[in-house]
Formats: structure tokens, sequence, C-alpha cells
């Protein structure tokens, strides 16, 4: 669940800060834009089951883009749509991610 109680769950904002730090990291991307499953998995701390079931649900509310490859590996990256709803949070709560 993304949202319980008007409080976003402590595993989405985790996935947010990370994809969001590496959109706003610019020397990071070496020809394909956002991180991968691997390393948000890592950075997040998140095993990777839990971590495709959140990019799921975002990917449902059209806030993060996944590509999956048939190996199983794949990227993750905010959309416009979720840069915009990060930055309002950021805003909101005043908390640097």
């Amino acid at each position: 669940m993304l949202i319980l109680e008007n409080e976003i769950d402590d595993a989405v904002l985790l996935i947010l800060s990370a994809l969001h730090a590496d959109a706003s990291d610019q020397d990071s991307h070496r020809g394909e834009p956002g991180l991968s499953l691997a390393r948000l998995s890592k950075r997040t701390e998140l095993r990777m089951s839990t971590l495709r079931r959140h990019l799921s649900a975002l990917e449902d509310a059209e806030i993060v883009s996944v590509a999956v490859n048939e190996d199983g590996t794949g990227r993750a990256a905010l959309t416009p749509y979720g840069m915009a709803i990060f930055d309002a949070l950021d805003e909101t709560t005043g908390v640097d991610y």
C-alpha cells in the first residue's frame, strides 16, 4: 500500500528519494536513464520482491517508469509527474531526502 492514513509508506519515500537523487545527478547517466533495479534495491535496502511490488504500484500511478529486460534486469526512473510529486513533497515537508 502506498498511502496509509494520509502518510506515505517509508519504502516509497526511499524509492522516490533514490530515483530523484539519480535524476539530479547528471554525471551518473551513461546512456540509459534511471537506476538499475539492482542498484535501487541496494540503495534503498529493500528486497527485490518488495522493491518490484512498490515499483509496480508507482508505475500504475504513472509516478515511475520501469523497463524490465527478458533476463529480469531492468531500470527505473521518475516520470515528469513523479518529479513534480517529489518536489511537492519536499516543499511540504521541508525535509531533505
